[in-house]
């Protein structure tokens, strides 16, 4: 089975959901402050603050392990891996999109991280397992 039309495609997903990652991380304030009751004090900013850069970075090193794996071949030529991650990378930068433009609240990220990130490098994962552990072809 070729699966040619799917590599540039999922190049093209994780990087754009790699940048939006690295943008809002850049600039976060609007989100964290969307998230914030109207009569905040400093403390809970820098709670919330530490909690949204948390999940941004984590979202950033599951799409650097995921590029990695991708990039060195081991998961590049899987068929329904790569469908899944196109599919979860699209969902994510269309929805990072919005909530750069929009100011969503950052408690939603973490729904985006789960739904977006955290299930295409879980089998990413599989995929290192399988194919470098028990030199399986998926």
């Amino acid at each position: 089975m070729r699966v040619t039309g799917l590599i540039p495609a999922r190049f093209l997903t994780l990087t754009s959901h790699l940048v939006l990652l690295i943008t809002i991380l850049m600039a976060r304030e609007q989100n964290v402050l969307a998230c914030l009751p109207a009569d905040y004090t400093a403390a809970q900013y820098e709670a919330r603050d530490r909690e949204f850069i948390g999940g941004l970075v984590a979202g950033i090193a599951l799409m650097i392990l995921e590029m990695a794996g991708f990039l060195t071949g081991v998961s590049m030529f899987t068929g329904l891996p790569s469908l899944l991650s196109l599919t979860c990378h699209s969902g994510g930068s269309i929805a990072l999109g919005y909530m750069v433009v929009d100011t969503w609240d950052c408690r939603l990220y973490w729904w985006i991280l789960g739904l977006t990130s955290v299930l295409p490098a879980a089998v990413e994962v599989l995929v290192f397992i399988n194919v470098l552990m028990l030199k399986k072809n998926i």
